[in-house]
């Protein structure tokens, strides 16, 4: 550190891609973060937002996991309609501080890590909410996110198809080719939402979040056994279909609540679950194969720093990045 005390790395997209880490590495990393977080070791108010544009956000989103050494804060904006003029509509960057002396000691662009960390704590909710034996995966939405998340539930389970929907054509069909020749799995590109939650083990809603929730899935398309995961602050869940649950989760009760309590997750049920204790073990997880589970996770600040930390130490060790004067 003191080597270093008067310069800080910067990584943009491209860095951070270079950097190589691997999904199942991301996974473990999340993975330890929910049992420090289980043991109170870590620190994460809810995020702060502000919203300069109609359906839009810019949240300041500190955290620190004492026990992993890493303290930083995201500054993150999502647009949903960025992607119509070809602009991301997740953008933005992670500061890391070093938590001895409080310095700034990297500035990473988060694009990469917030779709990777994002799908690895959906496959930790999955290990814990869905069948062992999931084989067919629903996805609606096909972007980034979708494309994180089959290479993370693919560490998790056996799957050979996913029925994906997307309002766009075009995105779908992209995400379709992209999928099928990356992974060789089979996937059916389909025309209308039920098609993608019916059949499947594992429903995924990717899209963007819509205030209100537009509230798409309708209780009697979701059959016995299925596990929900929601990463678009529950948009596509009707609240009827939500109330057929039988285990509800969130990765982090105090901010859900938060939401809530900001007007977000209108309609949503009071949840008291959360992925920390599955991980612990301190709770269990599904217990019958019939039960219909879900999992409505928000993102947390501490998945991004843990991984932000992991994907500096791989760029040092890799000789990538561009280090700047403080």
């Amino acid at each position: 550190m003191k080597d270093q005390s008067h310069q800080m790395l910067y990584l943009s997209s491209k860095d951070v891609a270079d950097a190589k880490l691997e999904m199942e590495e991301i996974i473990r990393i999340v993975e330890e973060m929910f049992r420090q977080k289980a043991c109170d070791l870590v620190e994460m108010p809810p995020k702060l937002g502000i919203h300069p544009a109609d359906d839009s956000f810019i949240h300041a989103m500190p955290a620190s996991v004492h026990s992993m050494s890493v303290a930083g804060i995201k500054w993150a904006s999502a647009y949903p309609h960025n992607p119509e003029v070809g602009l991301p509509q997740i953008s933005g960057q992670i500061v890391l501080n070093d938590p001895e002396y409080g310095l700034t000691i990297a500035v990473i662009d988060c694009s990469w890590i917030t779709a990777a960390r994002t799908a690895a704590a959906s496959a930790l909710a999955a290990r814990y909410l869905a069948r062992d034996d999931c084989e067919i995966v629903g996805i609606l939405g096909c972007g980034v996110q979708a494309r994180s998340h089959v290479e993370a539930f693919l560490c998790e389970f056996p799957v050979r198809r996913i029925h994906a929907y997307d309002v766009s054509q075009d995105a779908l069909h992209a995400f379709a080719t992209e999928v099928s020749e990356t992974y060789g799995i089979e996937i059916s590109a389909v025309r209308q939402p039920r098609q993608a939650v019916e059949p499947c083990d594992i429903v995924l809603t990717a899209g963007p979040i819509t205030d209100p929730p537009h509230a798409t899935i309708r209780a009697d398309w979701v059959q016995e056994g299925t596990c929900g995961i929601s990463i678009d602050y529950a948009s596509y869940w009707h609240p009827n279909t939500l109330a057929q649950m039988d285990q509800l989760c969130t990765d982090d009760v105090n901010q859900y609540q938060s939401h809530i309590s900001s007007g977000y997750l209108r309609g949503m049920p009071s949840i008291e679950l959360e992925l920390a204790s599955l991980v612990s073990g301190e709770e269990s997880g599904r217990s019958d194969p019939a039960e219909r589970t879900f999992a409505c996770n928000l993102g947390l600040a501490l998945e991004d720093v843990v991984v932000a930390q992991a994907v500096v130490e791989r760029a040092k060790t890799r000789g990538i990045g561009t280090w700047l004067p403080r």
